[in-house]
């Protein structure tokens, strides 16, 4: 088997951009897809096959782990300029994220649904993922987008540090990790619409208790920029793509026997889920993308993967919620809507998304103009 590093680059592409890695953001999209919509009734399929579908929600820490390789690989060992860095965070995330949450709350007050000013407001900056009681309103599986954005604000300094000592690495995530304890402790005994308000939420939902799967992502960054170690194997796709499988099933194992009773509500699920899985699975998994030439890379750096993954932003926010439950109730079929969602969510991509970002970053990336007297 052939090993090199540009393996799942096509030839003259950017060295920070791996089309095997997009394509796998389409596959983290259908595994949550799956989760939300689970196919296989235990009535009709059995508990094990319920359960083990049911753990497919593991999409979401395979984007965190890819957001953290991806931001690493192209900011860590080099100075970070922050006007551009956070223009185009904000131009690659929010413009989309916000014409779709306002939509989501105008369909709900046209279904009749009582909708609130407040939580319009917590939902378009992001804060509504900071509150049990409200991590699951307007586009309910947008709250892992506060845990992202959290991260890209730390990031900068986080870099800062570690370019100083490589040590920062796995101190950073253990710091926040204390941090979210300390703050859940603290907001315990002030409850306040339930900001940090447990132990489970604050290593399902928020950044502080998922920092590990980033710093997984940001430390095979580091590690593959600085050539630290040796090139993968050859083998290394195949290894990370049976860790994930195999911590699928674990945490199938964990899984209650009713529906809902997910492996990862479980401290060992969770374990499980934010830390093993990103460092036994993925964390190995996207090393062997990114430098072997596999059956697996060249599938997910196919075209039509390529072109689910670029969507498959676009695809998250609206594969569950108020835009999939009209689409739903014009075509009768959760077949038909499937396809009816990816197609636009690929349509909202190369329409708005897309056009949007290069637009944004143009604006918003570009440095002011100096006054005359200060030009000469």
């Amino acid at each position: 088997m052939q090993t090199s590093p540009t393996a799942a680059r096509p030839d003259g592409a950017s060295r920070d951009y791996f089309p095997a890695l997009t394509g796998l953001r389409a596959v983290a999209a259908g595994l949550v897809l799956v989760h939300h919509f689970n196919p296989f009734a235990p009535e009709r399929f059995g508990w094990r096959l319920h359960s083990l579908a049911a753990e497919t929600h593991i999409g979401v820490t395979i984007f965190f782990v890819l957001s953290g390789f991806l931001i690493g690989y192209r900011y860590l060992g080099r100075p970070v300029a922050l006007r551009p860095y956070f223009a185009n965070r904000f131009a690659r995330i929010y413009p989309l994220y916000f014409l779709l949450t306002t939509l989501t709350f105008a369909l709900l007050r046209w279904q009749g649904k009582p909708v609130f000013l407040g939580e319009y407001l917590l939902n378009i900056t992001f804060l509504r993922g900071l509150f049990e009681q409200y991590v699951y309103t307007g586009i309910g599986q947008g709250w892992s987008l506060t845990v992202e954005e959290m991260f890209y604000l730390s990031a900068p300094l986080a870099f800062w540090l570690i370019r100083r000592n490589a040590r920062w690495l796995w101190v950073l995530p253990l710091a926040l990790v204390a941090v979210g304890l300390g703050l859940v402790l603290l907001c315990r005994l002030h409850p306040w619409h339930g900001l940090f308000g447990s132990f489970d939420f604050l290593f399902q939902f928020t950044y502080p208790g998922r920092a590990v799967e980033f710093f997984v992502g940001v430390g095979l960054a580091w590690w593959l920029r600085r050539g630290a170690g040796p090139r993968a194997p050859g083998w290394l796709t195949y290894a990370g793509a049976m860790g994930v499988l195999l911590c699928l099933g674990a945490l199938s194992l964990l899984h209650g026997p009713q529906i809902g009773a997910f492996g990862v509500l479980r401290p060992a699920g969770m374990f499980l889920n934010n830390v093993l899985l990103p460092l036994l699975g993925i964390g190995p998994l996207l090393w062997g993308l990114v430098q072997e030439n596999t059956w697996l890379s060249r599938l997910l750096s196919s075209r039509p993967l390529v072109l689910l993954g670029k969507s498959s932003y676009a695809f998250y926010l609206i594969h569950m919620g108020a835009v999939q439950e009209l689409v739903h109730r014009w075509l009768g079929s959760s077949f038909l809507t499937v396809l009816a969602l990816y197609g636009l969510s690929i349509a909202l991509y190369w329409l708005i998304e897309e056009p949007l970002n290069h637009w944004l970053r143009r604006a918003l990336g570009r440095p002011a103009p100096l006054a005359p007297a200060l030009a000469r």
